[in-house]
This record gives structure tokens, sequence and C-alpha cells, in this order.
């Protein structure tokens, strides 16, 4: 049986240990690379931004990145007269990852008063949404569970548990993960303005692109998960007197032209959102305005003029749904 005496040096002994791991934690990871809080640099800039905001009432845009990027603030905030209008939407944003988004961390932060939901086909396609779910289900500010309490509350303090995941590698030592991390936070800042939509206006339509994008939405089946999503969300923001409507977001041709059957495939997307708005008896907006690939930068983003556009059309039709 251990002596008091050697049971305290034990203890001093692991307390030095224990601080000379958390001072070379500090000194070993560089600021603006500490390891991700949530799942991805654009979602970390997001709370800062909401964050900073005021309480004034908001219209705030949810869903993928083409709603983050198809749905401008300013034109949405100058046309509908509305102090505060904030763009939600992150990358992957489908259904199953805006419920909690939108709950947990969006009301929680802003007064919202209407959320304007965007809606396109990979919203509701059975092939497309899974790596972001588990990547938010798995971040450490967004998974579930008494141990990732207990987690996040001892990262709140501790630099040696904040950012173990990537003390783990050699390489981070060397830098090599914080030149990375520095690059990833640097391409968000300036793909994202400051009303969180997104600004990323690079032309990308190489062959690669158009696998990856076919690849989400052949076969295309209707994902009941994130219909159930939209629902339970949709039900709750209701309950809470907050306006809901949604809008379904433009594909250009060389999108619709991956699908398995066809472009007449696409018309399975419409009649979807189209339902849902009535089931759930919230407004639906269809801009009737049929878009050419060249106001595309890729298989589903506008280009900035377009984008502009399109924010201009639907807010003429949220003007007479949302006072």
């Amino acid at each position: 049986m251990m002596s008091r005496v050697a049971v305290l040096r034990f203890l001093v002994a692991a307390l030095i240990v224990a601080g000379v791991a958390e001072g070379i934690a500090r000194v070993a990871v560089a600021p603006g690379s500490e390891a991700l809080r949530w799942h991805d640099y654009a979602v970390e800039l997001k709370i800062d931004q909401m964050d900073a905001l005021g309480s004034d009432p908001s219209l705030v845009v949810v869903g993928t990145s083409m709603a983050q990027q198809d749905l401008v603030p300013s034109v949405l905030s100058a046309q509908l007269n509305l102090v505060s209008v904030y763009n939600a939407g992150i990358n992957g944003g489908v259904p199953v990852v805006v419920e909690p988004w939108l709950l947990d961390q969006v009301m929680d932060r802003l007064n919202v008063s209407t959320v304007v939901w965007g809606l396109s086909a990979l919203d509701i396609s059975a092939a497309y949404g899974q790596a972001t779910e588990s990547a938010y289900r798995s971040a450490l500010n967004t998974k579930d569970g008494a141990s990732a309490s207990v987690e996040r509350t001892a990262a709140s303090f501790s630099a040696l548990v904040r950012n173990r995941t990537i003390l783990r590698e050699p390489s981070a030592l060397a830098g090599v993960i914080a030149n990375q991390r520095l690059t990833d936070r640097g391409e968000a800042e300036t793909n994202m303005g400051d009303r969180g939509e997104r600004i990323d206006f690079r032309r990308v339509v190489a062959p690669s692109r158009q696998a990856e994008m076919r690849g989400r939405i052949t076969p295309f089946v209707l994902d009941r998960d994130d219909l159930a999503a939209i629902a339970r969300t949709v039900d709750q923001l209701l309950a809470a007197g907050i306006a809901v409507v949604l809008v379904e977001l433009p594909v250009p041709p060389r999108f619709t032209d991956l699908y398995r059957s066809g472009p007449a495939e696409h018309e399975l997307v419409h009649a979807t959102v189209t339902a849902l708005g009535a089931e759930l008896d919230v407004p639906v907006v269809s801009v009737a305005e049929d878009f050419t690939n060249n106001d595309f930068v890729d298989f589903t983003h506008l280009g900035e003029a377009a984008a502009r556009r399109f924010s201009l059309q639907t807010a003429e039709a949220l003007a007479t749904l949302i006072e």
C-alpha cells in the first residue's frame, strides 16, 4: 500500500506532466490552425458572424451551398425592407443536417422571424448528404451525449484536449497540418460574405465535377429521412410562431442532363417540393425564369449577377407572402 508521501509525489508528478503537455500543446498549435470544433471552417465563421449580430428579428435562409449562394441577403433585405437578413446555408446542408443546425445553433443566436428554406434535388436525393451528416454529428460542438458534453467543457480550457486530434499526427509538429488548416480557414473567409452568403464564383465544369454531381442524383430516389426532417422542422417552427417559406432553387440544363432518365426526371423535384408545401401548409416559391448554363458557375451554383437576379425575383414573391 502506497504511503501518503508516495501518493502526494505521484500526484505532483502527474500534475507536472499534465502541465508540460498542456504547455507543449499551446506552443505546438499555431493561432488560427486549432482543431475544428465544428464540422468545417465555414460553419465556424458563421457561428462567429451570428454571435456578432444584433437581436433584430431576422429572416434566415437555410439549405445547402446552393441556397447559400443563390439567395443574397443584401438583395432580400433591400427588397423586403428588412433590417436583418442572414444566410445560414451550409455546405452539404441537407435537411437532416439543417434540422439540428437551425433549431439548436441558429435559433439560439438569432431572433428568427422567418425561415426561407432553399430546396433542390440535392436536398431530397438519397444518394447525397451522408458524409456531411456524419461530420456534423461527430464534430466536437455538435455531437450528442454526456461524454460529448464533458469533452466540450474540458476543451473550453485545455488546449491539449481541444487539439488532441491533430497532435496525434507527427506532421502537426512539423507545421504541415497548421499550414493546411490556415489555408482552409483562409479559403472559407474568402468565399463567404458578411451575412453568411457564399461568394465562390469560380467556374468548375470539369468532367470530374460532372461525375461527382451525377453520383449525387443517380439513381434519383427520394430520401425519406430528409423529407421527414423537413416536416419535423417546419412543424416546430410554425408552433413557435415563425413563418416558413420553401423556395425551389434553379439548376442549369447541364445538371438536369445528368439524370439517368434525362431532364424529365427533374420534374419529381418540383412535384415533391410543391407537395411538401401543401402538406405542411406553407407557401412555396418557384421562380419561373429558365436559367441557362451560362448563368451558373458549375452544375448547381448561380453566378454573381444571376444570383442577384434570382434573389430579386424571390424577394418579389416573398413580399406577398410575409409581413
